[in-house]
């Protein structure tokens, strides 16, 4: 589901004194959950009468209070077209809460969900705007696998500035434009000067297949070097990619990337 940033503050996205910020339903938490189940028990042909996701700040951004983030429950919910169901925020901890909706109304008419996740984009990117909060559209690579949690944390119990794959994918982009048009020697060269280990990965035939990337402080709890593939690092750095970026223009450059690869 959308979140008002896909980054995540904390350590293992804790529930810590789950609180009622927002909603049109009165009593205990467990009272609502009881009524919300009811209501919707009201159409047993749906099959799914539920509706829920989680906003979510990011780390840099301030520490939202209570009545803000039930505003944001409102407006939220609202603009998604579910003002008129049943419906509760719950916040977790300091920088998420989590929306159950019910998506049977109170005349007992079902509202569609479709194309939520795509909906639900413009919604944020205004509240974003509203709160002032990190645009996660702008922070977002979308040719980058996103840096997993675990990975984070453990960036985090190594000193790094920044998680290992964030700081490759910064070297290796730098190293590709630097050496654009100039061929895979060249290529290479920039690596080595941006701090990037790399070792060429063939295939079966003896082709070149591509790239793995690491730096020299990026190690396992054991001590070992850890490589990724240029496709994991980010999806524009995989072979293809790479290959006619720092192509040599003209007549040469094929044999420049690799003689035994085919055009």
């Amino acid at each position: 589901m959308p979140c008002v940033t896909t980054s995540v503050r904390g350590r293992h996205e804790e529930h810590e004194n789950p609180r009622l910020v927002a909603g049109n339903v009165p009593g205990t938490l467990d009272q609502l959950v009881q009524l919300i189940d009811t209501h919707t028990a009201r159409r047993a042909d749906v099959a799914r009468p539920i509706w829920r996701c989680a906003l979510r700040t990011a780390p840099e951004d301030r520490i939202l209070s209570d009545s803000d983030w039930g505003r944001i429950a409102e407006r939220y919910v609202r603009r998604m077209g579910y003002g008129d169901c049943p419906w509760v925020a719950v916040r977790h901890g300091e920088e998420h809460i989590h929306l159950t909706v019910s998506r049977v109304d109170w005349r007992g008419w079902l509202v569609r969900d479709a194309f939520d996740y795509h909906r639900s984009w413009p919604i944020v990117r205004e509240i974003e705007r509203i709160y002032k909060l990190v645009d996660a559209e702008e922070r977002s690579d979308r040719v980058a696998p996103q840096v997993t949690r675990p990975e984070r944390e453990a960036s985090l119990r190594r000193g790094a500035p920044l998680p290992e794959r964030e700081e490759l994918r910064a070297r290796v982009r730098g190293a590709r434009e630097a050496s654009r048009g100039r061929g895979r020697e060249a290529f290479e060269r920039a690596l080595d000067a941006a701090g990037v280990l790399w070792r060429v990965r063939l295939t079966a035939t003896g082709v070149m297949g591509g790239y793995s990337f690491t730096i020299p402080e990026w190690r396992d709890r054991e001590g070992a070097r850890i490589w990724i593939p240029a496709s994991k690092v980010a999806k524009d750095l995989s072979w293809p990619q790479l290959r006619t970026a720092v192509a040599v223009q003209g007549p040469e450059s094929h044999a420049d990337l690799d003689p035994s690869a085919a055009p």
